[in-house]
């Protein structure tokens, strides 16, 4: 059965309606999610609103700052025009400001929020930058970082793909290329141990499914096997990654006595369907 932030989720993907409205038709229609669909489709209130049913799946990945908190954000829209425009970064600014000032540190927990008066602003904000811009516009997931975590450092490319890296201590130029390295190399994880058991797992069916098929010794077979998955661990970990300014250097070791908390990775677009641009391999060929 799914839970009721589940269903929200749900509702909201299939209709691009606010927040607010998924609450409420899904507490008129007891949790039911087709029948909180026909309700949302037949009263005035959703009726009126036709510009939140369309695709938006363009926008921008942004990061903001306000005194101690920091945010990556991504706010979608319908075309890349709208995106560019001055309008739609000053409502993302905004956007991020407000959010900032609710207590909750990802979209899920704004979704839990018992600040309605708070989200109910936020909501109507989306809805007049709607009419303003003519496209429907969706506040689609963020995180929240406070500086009493560490040293919190934030970086986009074209608005387009973001990152962000918390240190254990403060070192804003190392930081910056951490951000690049995580948007140009999309870790996995961390390091070895912060790796989905999971993914392993696939991993390892499919290389080993691939190795079945060669007319070789199994000894040989289990050494190919062990190369591959140290490869595929190097490649995806972020601490064992080369690095992108020097590929002789791990960031282990670019590190020294420095740490890396947490870290962060928002691509626009990611699961959502619409063109793919490389903006990964952008970043690092300027980078090199």
């Amino acid at each position: 059965m799914s839970s009721e932030l589940d269903l929200l989720k749900q509702l909201r993907e299939i209709t691009g309606a606010g927040m607010m409205d998924c609450k409420k038709y899904l507490q008129k229609s007891n949790n039911n999610l087709d029948e909180a669909i026909k309700l949302m489709r037949s009263e005035e209130g959703i009726k009126a609103d036709k510009k939140s049913a369309r695709v938006a799946a363009e926008g921008v990945v942004f990061f903001h700052t306000v005194e101690n908190k920091s945010i990556l954000i991504e706010i979608n829209s319908e075309t890349d025009f709208v995106a560019r425009s001055d309008d739609f970064i000053v409502y993302v600014k905004e956007c991020c400001e407000m959010i900032l000032g609710i207590d909750c540190d990802d979209y899920d927990s704004l979704m839990k929020s018992e600040d309605k008066k708070a989200v109910d602003s936020l909501e109507e904000h989306r809805k007049s930058a709607i009419a303003k811009l003519g496209e429907n516009i969706v506040i689609r997931r963020f995180r929240k970082f406070y500086s009493n975590d560490g040293s919190v450092t934030g970086y986009t490319h074209n608005n387009k793909i973001g990152s962000v890296a918390v240190l254990e201590k403060e070192d804003n130029s190392l930081g910056k290329d951490i951000c690049m390295q995580i948007v140009a190399s999309n870790p996995l994880a961390l390091d070895e141990t912060s790796i989905d058991q999971a993914t392993l797992v696939s991993e390892k069916e499919i290389y080993k499914s691939e190795l079945d098929k060669l007319d070789k010794k199994e000894d040989i077979k289990r050494n190919i096997l062990e190369g591959k998955m140290k490869k595929f661990i190097v490649e995806n970990t972020l601490l064992d990654q080369p690095f992108i300014k020097d590929s002789a250097l791990s960031l282990r070791k670019i590190l020294k006595n420095n740490a890396i908390k947490s870290f962060l990775r928002f691509q626009l677009g990611e699961g959502l369907e619409k063109k793919s641009d490389d903006f990964a391999k952008e970043v690092y060929s300027q980078i090199k």
